[in-house]
């Protein structure tokens, strides 16, 4: 078993430094003396906070003594063969021998980083990581108005659990609330997809300070609320109690007048079951003492036992009327000191019963009554909306708080809840057509965010509307090259045969996945040399140009990667494919001749795929 050599740490820090347009950023540096070879080794974290796979990575490391005076240079060191994706770490398991035994602290210099593609940055200012990415707990600097921004995350579908830093807006960069670094232009995060507004407008403090103050408001109407329901509630039970004792002494008194009368009804029934009149007992005197013990839990106010046992007597006697009576009972207790969504429940499941269907109405309304008072108006106007009482006073209050709101939601680039507002207002005012601007934007905010499916649904949803017919036209061919998609998990597939091979020049066969998400992974398989190469990135589509995603003088930016110059969506060709895309070749940069992709086309309509 070999021996664990004896390691003293010499310096240790646990920093996150960047420079403006480096590919990559300083996580942690380390300093360790191995006691037993004799020698300091040094070792990094660093990561990849741009969009392609870094494959290489060239620093030097500038030594210094204890005073801080330089002692050695290590000069084009390298970490190679990698494949580091966006946000991925290299480097901490790599140990770099220190000739200088004087040296105490390093200092890592980045002088160039080469991603899979074969894109080289250079850092020809020869700039330092300088930069602290540092950033607060975002619980610290919200205070109090934390608990209203995780509300805000709850409300949009935001996942909150990876948004505990501050975020960071820079002119040329942003840093997330999970701490990922994103370039200006980047609209969703490329660690946890949050969407930059959307993260803007929700940590602006006195945005959240507004919120907080009317969640308050609403909070002191709800406690008030449950404080009358308990008081009403112990005063129910009380009258209850009362009204049992009354009963129990009544029934007392006539039980005492008729216990000789019932104790020879017993004898009888035991001497006919004891003389072997089986049948008899089965088929009539079982079914009438459960029916009488029915009638005596629902006479004492036990509606679920008698309930239960007027179920199991399928038709007996009356036994259907009683229960029904029974649920009427229990229905009118919880509408009276109880709870109206119980009771609401409950007459509902009676129909045609006396007025429960009225009472049902009645529960509905109260309902509602209680959200309007707690300002819930889009929850009470679903309900008017269920009776059928669209123009009923109250709900024309409903409707017009909750026409302001979906504006103020607007505003704060709340989408989704401006959008659920006006699609159940329907016509009312200007909602039919605040619904498509809010449709649009978040046609927009799909598209930004590279969500393409989603995206060209909603531009389908509202042709016509402002420059939406342009957009889609714009948009066709992508629409086309994602109709080859068998699923929201599935990519769309376009197959290239007898292509030629970038490495080696043979012949090789092209397989492009189009994924809805914007994602892409273009797979170059040269059966002939055994070459297999793999392309990752973002992509988009529009009119006759694809474009990938590419780090340029530090921003992310679309680079142009190829031209459709012809479609075919009527042909049955290589593997029974029936569609095919005449384009430049995107994969292979230096073959000039065009490129025809296969795909099966499942329909022309995006709102059909998938």
């Amino acid at each position: 078993m070999a021996r664990e050599e004896k390691k003293q740490l010499l310096e240790e820090k646990n920093i996150h430094l960047w420079f403006e347009g480096s590919p990559v950023a300083l996580c942690t540096m380390r300093l360790e003396l191995n006691i037993d070879r004799g020698a300091i080794f040094a070792y990094s974290k660093m990561m990849n906070v741009q969009p392609e796979h870094i494959k290489e990575a060239v620093f030097d490391i500038i030594c210094y003594d204890s005073v801080r005076m330089i002692v050695d240079t290590l000069i084009d060191l390298k970490y190679v063969n990698l494949d580091i994706p966006r946000n991925g770490v290299f480097g901490m398991d790599t140990p770099i021998r220190i000739r200088n035994v004087q040296t105490r602290n390093v200092e890592f210099v980045i002088k160039s980083v080469t991603t899979v593609s074969g894109q080289t940055w250079n850092n020809e200012e020869k700039k330092r990581f300088n930069m602290s990415l540092e950033q607060e707990s975002i619980y610290n600097v919200l205070g109090d108005l934390h608990k209203q921004f995780l509300e805000n995350c709850t409300r949009e579908n935001v996942d909150q659990t990876k948004l505990i830093l501050n975020p960071k807006f820079e002119d040329m960069y942003w840093l997330c609330a999970c701490g990922a670094l994103n370039w200006s232009d980047e609209e969703k995060c490329s660690g946890c997809g949050v969407n930059k507004n959307w993260l803007i407008v929700n940590t602006v403090q006195d945005n959240l300070r507004k919120q907080d103050d009317r969640r308050k408001v609403e909070n002191e109407k709800i406690r008030q609320q449950v404080v009358e329901k308990e008081r009403l509630e112990k005063e129910r039970q009380r009258q209850e109690f009362e009204k049992r004792k009354a009963d129990y002494a009544k029934q007392k008194k006539k039980q005492d007048g008729m216990g000789k009368s019932k104790a020879a009804l017993i004898i009888v029934i035991v001497t006919l079951i004891l003389a072997g009149a089986g049948l008899g007992t089965y088929l009539y005197v079982i079914p009438y003492f459960r029916y009488n013990n029915a009638v005596a839990a629902m006479n004492n106010g036990k509606f679920d036992e008698a309930i239960s046992k007027f179920d199991k007597m399928k038709g007996y006697l009356d036994s259907d009327e009683l229960r029904n009576k029974c649920v009427y009972s229990k229905a009118a207790n919880e509408f009276y000191g109880g709870s109206k969504e119980k009771a609401a429940e409950l007459f509902q499941s009676i129909p045609g019963y006396m007025d429960s269907d009225d009472m049902y109405v009645d529960s509905e309304l109260a309902i509602a009554d209680e959200l309007i008072a707690s300002e819930d108006y889009l929850e009470a106007y679903k309900i008017y909306m269920e009776l059928g009482l669209i123009d009923d006073e109250r709900a024309n209050k409903c409707k017009e708080n909750l026409y302001n709101k979906g504006r103020e939601e607007m505003k704060l680039n709340h989408l989704n809840a401006a959008f659920e507002i006006y699609t159940v207002l329907g016509d009312y005012k200007k909602s039919s057509q605040l619904l498509k601007e809010c449709k649009y934007r978040l046609a927009q905010r799909e598209y930004d965010n590279t969500h393409y499916k989603n995206a060209l649904l909603e531009y389908e949803e509202i042709k016509d509307y402002k420059d939406v017919n342009a957009i889609l036209k714009k948009l066709n061919n992508l629409s086309i090259i994602l109709s080859a998609s068998s699923g929201e998990e599935n990519p769309a597939v376009w197959d290239a045969f007898k292509q030629k091979c970038p490495n080696c020049g043979k012949e090789a066969q092209y397989i492009c996945e189009f994924y809805e998400d914007g994602s892409y992974k273009f797979t170059v398989r040269c059966e002939d040399q055994g070459h297999n190469q793999e392309l990752t990135g973002k992509y988009k589509i529009e009119d006759d140009k694809i474009y990938v995603a590419k780090y340029v003088n530090g921003i992310s930016a679309w680079s142009e990667r190829g031209t459709i110059s012809k479609v075919n969506l009527n042909e049955t060709s290589v593997d029974g494919k029936n569609a095919s895309v005449q384009t430049t070749d995107f994969i292979n940069e230096h073959n000039k001749q065009p490129v025809i992709i296969y795909g099966n086309k499942i329909s022309g309509d995006m709102m059909k795929t998938g």
